[in-house]
């Protein structure tokens, strides 16, 4: 349901630092890690490992797909891991309102607070259903407004993306305040790729795993039970009406290699059924085009 209540010419991204200038000390604070068992061991790259997931012609074959569906789309993809490894990015549309997709960070920051058990419930509905109701409990239970956009900004950090804050106030009257939040593929791509580094992120990975059979289109209907998280809603730029854009991340297997991918689109006709069938042709363009022959076999998580 939608939410309601420099990338270089060669298609890498050029990133800095940006500071969590919003982040307090007790945002930090729920976010601290829980004591798990550690994350998967890494498995070292190939030689070939400069060989890109996406080439110079995949990015111009992209570039005729998204010209066939009309409208605007775009994808990012990258290997498994943190600390910063390589982004490949295709098509026009590189940013957009977060919707939905949020709701994975905000589930982290939950699971971070110490809150699993108590939320087990929510947590369930807002990552399977995408339950409205029960992110904004989740959202309530971190202390809402900064501090709840700090405790899942803090998550966003720790799994990679280094640059995007969550939106703390609502912008639009019926419509969740961190749905609102401006995510960039690149980064969102960023993010996901970190998660099976994390605990948190390992357990919102299982959630995934279990999102309802209405929402499996896009990734769900090119990689069978791959962990996902859809966004769609009315409008791609924060507190602002407009189209429909639908996204997704997830971690999807082809070639008996797994990565991850951030995908979005705002179909011309700006209508959500169509919008999720161009994400249904995207999903099949990545697994058919991205060579992950040279990738590690498991998340570089060093």
């Amino acid at each position: 349901m939608p939410d309601v209540v420099r990338v270089g010419g060669n298609g890498i991204e050029i990133r800095t630092w940006i500071g969590l200038g919003a982040l307090t000390a007790a945002g930090l604070m729920a976010a601290a890690p829980l004591a798990s068992s550690p994350p998967p061991s890494a498995a070292a790259p190939s030689a070939a490992s400069a060989r890109p997931l996406l080439s110079t012609a995949d990015r111009a074959s992209f570039k005729r797909l998204e010209r066939s569906l009309g409208g605007r789309s775009g994808v990012a993809v990258s290997a498994l891991g943190a600390g910063g490894l390589p982004v490949r990015t295709a098509g026009t549309m590189q940013t957009a309102v977060a919707w939905s997709t949020s709701k994975v960070p905000v589930a982290m920051a939950v699971i971070a607070a110490g809150d699993e058990a108590a939320q087990r419930s929510n947590l369930r509905g807002a990552i399977t259903r995408s339950d409205n109701a029960a992110a904004e409990r989740l959202w309530d239970s971190l202390g809402g407004g900064q501090a709840a956009a700090d405790a899942a900004t803090a998550q966003l950090r720790r799994a990679g993306d280094r640059r995007t804050l969550v939106q703390p106030r609502r912008l639009r009257s019926n419509f969740t305040a961190f749905g609102q939040t401006s995510w960039r593929l690149s980064d969102q791509v960023r993010f996901t790729a970190g998660l099976e580094c994390l605990s948190e992120g390992r357990a919102v990975l299982g959630l995934m795993k279990g999102v309802i059979s209405a929402q499996r289109w896009g990734l769900g209907s090119a990689s069978a039970g791959a962990p996902l998280k859809g966004g769609w809603g009315s409008g791609s730029k924060p507190g602002v009406a407009g189209g429909s854009i639908d996204r997704q991340l997830g971690i999807v297997t082809s070639g008996g290699r797994r990565y991850a991918v951030a995908i979005a689109t705002a179909p011309a006709d700006g209508s959500h059924e169509t919008g999720t069938a161009h994400l249904t042709r995207i999903a099949r363009w990545v697994v058919t085009h991205v060579d992950a022959r040279s990738i590690a076999s498991d998340p570089q998580c060093g």
